[in-house]
């Protein structure tokens, strides 16, 4: 970097699978109050980003009329923050979307040692309506306390289809793992955005230890040409222990195309206006991967 730019503040959005980042960061990126933000993410599948605000696109890069970038992590996290900073426009602000099983913590720390780059905080999303059972599970809970536990603000989002029991007993668990860390209920579309661009984060101490939260998960993805039997695929999540997460568009044998997104048990199926040549699935579990889940998912598929 020149050393005569401006630092670029850097925000982390972290929290677990399903809590809602990736709404966030489409109403970040649509909503950006006229900032020039560079946004790095997991999947650009994710994104719904406008096809009339693109100016340019690339494998891992999308650049919009708006001033804003989305960079796609892709193999290499390192690469994209760098493509980001040393574009010769900069983006004023960076935000990176961490994994749904990352301690952001150690995304964080990156840009505490850049000195192009300013921590302006880390925003750790809570799901009301699943915090509570993933902080009792012995397999997830030491991943979702290190992601509230790295919080500079913590989002209580899903508050809109929690019951008022589960919401106020999740914000009651976070004081007393978290006291005092400032705390936002939302509904997930509803987060003020303008919060997450003005914070300021107060000082940390450094990172010390080991910590591998990917260690304990599992992932895969499957991919076909071939169309979707949706009834079977709906039981073999269902029956498939341990999975936490599965995403993905097919083409369904009745013509149709259909996004996937299976999160906690919770199946939603969402039809595409354009129907996919190709079926893509990626997925990620907890604990001893069960033998030949590639396998029936591969059966779901004639």
């Amino acid at each position: 970097m020149m050393a005569d730019r401006p630092v670029i503040p850097v925000s982390v959005v972290g929290g677990f699978l399903g809590a809602g980042k990736t709404t966030l960061l489409n109403r970040l990126l649509q909503e950006n109050e006229g900032r020039r933000l560079g946004v790095i993410v997991n999947d650009f599948g994710d994104i719904n980003i406008d096809e009339k605000l693109i100016v340019t696109r690339d494998e891992d890069m999308v650049s919009l009329a708006n001033g804003c970038i989305c960079c796609s992590i892709g193999n290499d996290f390192l690469r994209a923050l760098i493509s980001l900073v040393t574009r010769a426009d900069p983006p004023e602000q960076i935000i990176i979307e961490a994994s749904g099983v990352a301690d952001p913590m150690r995304i964080a720390a990156i840009a505490r040692a850049d000195k192009a780059l300013r921590l302006q905080g880390i925003f750790v999303l809570v799901d009301a309506t699943q915090y509570q059972s993933q902080a009792a599970d012995p397999l997830l809970a030491d991943t979702v306390h290190a992601q509230v536990g790295a919080a500079d603000l913590l989002l209580l989002t899903k508050t809109d289809i929690a019951s008022t029991v589960q919401t106020r007993e999740v914000a009651e668990l976070l004081e007393r793992e978290r006291p005092g860390v400032l705390r936002v209920e939302t509904t997930t579309p509803d987060v003020p955005v303008s919060l997450l661009f003005d914070f300021s984060a107060s000082p940390r101490m450094p990172l010390t230890g080991p910590h591998d939260p990917h260690a304990l998960f599992w992932t895969g993805s499957i991919a076909s040409d071939k169309a979707c039997d949706i009834d079977q695929l709906t039981a073999v999540l269902e029956d498939c222990v341990g999975l936490l997460r599965c995403k993905g568009f097919v083409r369904s044998t009745d013509g149709g195309g259909r996004l996937v997104q299976w999160t906690a048990g919770r199946l939603e199926l969402s039809s595409l206006e354009v129907v996919p040549d190709e079926t893509a699935l990626v997925y990620i579990g907890v604990g001893p991967k069960p033998a030949g889940v590639e396998r029936s998912l591969g059966d779901c598929f004639e």
